[in-house]
């Protein structure tokens, strides 16, 4: 009976250690997860935390962007009273430091997308957070005003002495038509916000908390006000706002989806754990 309850404790041990050894994967809060709740920074360097809703287990971390995650750069552990929480910043998701390089013009392709040269390579940019009416789609043909916002990106690119790709921390960094995405600053200007402001792009595709987009959600609204091109067609308008609650729905879908995952992850630790002293409850009284 005792190699039994050996063998069983054994087994529950080493699937207890892996879904741990799993979870924590040399990164705190997964591959893209950057929940502002989890990462804290204090005397330029930053922690996050495991067991959210018990006692608060802290790391030094780094973010990796390449792996694009917050890797572990300290096996050190800290917890609330070592760090001194009243001296401790919360970063909110649109402080965290952001990625830019500086980028070529290649040509255009359309309102809200771009060839460029970044660190000698030739790669396409769909413009994160906006869409332009299209000019050169295979079955939508052109949309009014479509031209008007490709010629409109394609001056501000071709006459812009300097040119910055941001990519931005909330956002996966290439779409599943491998282009990259980014925010693109011409000359010290961000180049989206630039084409809602002439009402020939629409704020869309926010599929999470991205940097700028109370900026353009502003810019948004003042175009939407004076009726500035895209804007003078109701029907666009209309059709905006469809898109837009689509856009949410599906949003809130896959951050209840997370949530359900990460509720049924806590159920199974908490059972492992119960089941593992249990056992060892059994053994101690066999013994």
């Amino acid at each position: 009976m005792k190699k039994t309850l050996t063998t069983i404790l054994i087994i529950i041990l080493i699937l207890a250690i892996s879904t741990c050894v799993l979870a924590h994967g040399g990164n705190i809060t997964g591959w893209k997860d950057k929940d502002s709740d989890k990462i804290i920074k204090k005397d330029g360097k930053f922690y996050g935390y495991h067991n959210k809703d018990g006692i608060r287990h802290y790391h030094e971390i780094e973010w990796n962007s390449e792996k694009e995650r917050w890797d572990i750069v300290d096996s050190d552990s800290y917890y609330d009273k070592d760090l001194n929480l009243t001296t401790l910043e919360v970063l909110s998701k649109n402080e965290q430091e952001t990625e830019k390089a500086v980028a070529e013009y290649v040509e255009g392709v359309d309102g809200d997308t771009a060839k460029f040269k970044m660190n000698g390579e030739k790669i396409t940019v769909r413009f994160l957070a906006v869409d332009t009416p299209e000019s050169v789609h295979p079955t939508k043909g052109v949309e009014p005003y479509g031209v008007e916002a490709s010629q409109f990106t394609k001056n501000k690119l071709e006459n812009a002495k300097k040119i910055e790709l941001e990519f931005d921390n909330n956002s996966d960094k290439k779409d599943k038509y491998d282009r990259y995405l980014a925010w693109i600053w011409v000359d010290g200007e961000l180049l989206q916000n630039l084409l809602v402001e002439e009402g020939l792009a629409k704020v869309a595709y926010l599929y999470a908390d991205y940097k700028y987009t109370p900026m353009l959600q502003e810019s948004e609204k003042v175009a939407k006000e004076k009726r500035l091109n895209i804007w003078s067609d109701e029907n666009y308008e209309q059709e905006d706002n469809e898109t837009n609650t689509n856009t949410q729905e599906n949003s809130n879908s896959i951050k209840e989806n997370n949530a359900e995952a990460n509720y049924i992850f806590e159920l199974m630790a908490a059972i492992t754990l119960i089941i593992v002293g249990t056992i060892v409850k059994l053994f101690k009284k066999r013994r």
